[in-house]
């Protein structure tokens, strides 16, 4: 996990993370001290992706990995080192349900090589509170893929 989250973070502040047996973590900084601060919404993203990958990596379970806006609240450098972790292993099936502005076409040109398969989700209100998502496969935000 700590090796994940200092790949992923640009912040170099953090030599360790501990998890003790009840499941309470610590960031724990070069001199030894607890980092105690509030994280942002970026920083507990990467949390995240760092203990699902550690905890992956010691079961050996190759699980996918589904991921909600992925680059949201993520700084540019942030969303570069996520991404390239993700595209890192071919072995690795990751799920990216991304807004159109956070995989634009520049992010979408740079993926493109590790991208098996887009599909468009589209939201169609049918009445009465009701409604249909239709996915298009092939294709992208802007068009086809």
């Amino acid at each position: 996990m700590t090796t994940v989250f200092q790949q992923l973070s640009h912040k170099k502040q953090v030599a360790r993370i501990e998890i003790n047996e009840a499941g309470k973590s610590r960031l724990i900084s070069f001199e030894g001290d607890e980092i105690t601060f509030d994280k942002s919404a970026g920083e507990d993203q990467l949390f995240a992706t760092s203990l699902l990958a550690g905890l992956a990596e010691i079961s050996g379970i190759k699980a996918p990995l589904v991921v909600d806006t992925p680059l949201a609240r993520l700084d540019s450098n942030h969303r570069k080192n996520i991404l390239n972790y993700w595209i890192s292993d071919k072995s690795r099936q990751v799920f990216l349900l991304s807004q159109d502005k956070e995989i634009d076409a520049s992010v979408l040109n740079e993926l493109q090589d590790s991208i098996a398969q887009t599909y468009l989700l589209q939201h169609q209100q049918i009445g009465n509170g009701v409604g249909m998502t239709t996915a298009t496969k092939n294709t992208y935000f802007g068009g086809q893929r």
